[in-house]
């Protein structure tokens, strides 16, 4: 997972420039139960964070903001925004750290709360789907899902509309791109033909 977990505080963070979402601000990807951040109650998953103490995170790398935090000790101050839009991302970057450790049995009871997968079809014409994709098993951000990176201007899915920056594909006319590489997931992308159906989270 590229969201480097910050040992002491407690917190996982992803986004930053150059991030595997794209360039998207910090935000916090995953809270540890027992660590600092947990014990204050005040940080919530998909928090933006602004700046760490005073120092405006808004330009940093994902790695540097990582260094930033592992570097801070003592009292540390974080100013951070509730962000809507990040928390869409958060949740899917949560679901996907998170579901390691849980058992079937236990997945299988939570799965009404979560998002549920939809289906979009698109009709792949001249300007072919009009995405691009982020991700894949062995990334060099580690094994990620496939996330949608760019919506073009042209193509199916601008067209059609419901396909979003960050949006998760599961899977392509039936076929998973779970364990799938970015370079398998864009070959099968690439070879559909026609109506093309795929299933997604937002």
């Amino acid at each position: 997972m590229s969201s480097g977990v910050c040992d002491s505080l407690g917190v996982s963070i992803a986004g930053g420039k150059g991030s595997p979402l794209g360039d998207i601000p910090i935000f916090i990807a995953m809270i540890q139960a027992n660590g600092v951040a947990a014990k204050t109650h005040r940080l919530k998953v998909g928090d933006r964070i602004v700046s760490i103490n005073g120092q405006s995170v808004d330009s940093l790398s994902h790695s540097d903001a990582v260094t930033t935090l592992k570097n801070s000790y003592g009292k540390i101050i974080m100013q951070v925004v509730a962000d809507t839009n990040i928390s869409a991302i958060a949740t899917q970057v949560e679901s996907l750290t998170g579901s390691s450790s849980l058992s079937a049995t236990d997945t299988h009871t939570t799965e009404p709360e979560g998002p549920r997968p939809r289906s979009i079809s698109l009709e792949k014409g001249s300007e072919g789907l009009g995405f691009s994709i982020v991700g894949g098993f062995g990334s060099p951000h580690g094994d990620l899902p496939i996330y949608v990176k760019t919506v073009f201007s042209k193509g199916a899915a601008a067209v059609d509309g419901r396909l979003k920056r960050g949006d998760q594909i599961l899977t392509v006319n039936g076929e998973s791109l779970q364990a799938a590489t970015h370079e398998q997931a864009v070959a099968i992308l690439k070879k559909q033909k026609g109506t093309v159906t795929l299933d997604v989270l937002s």
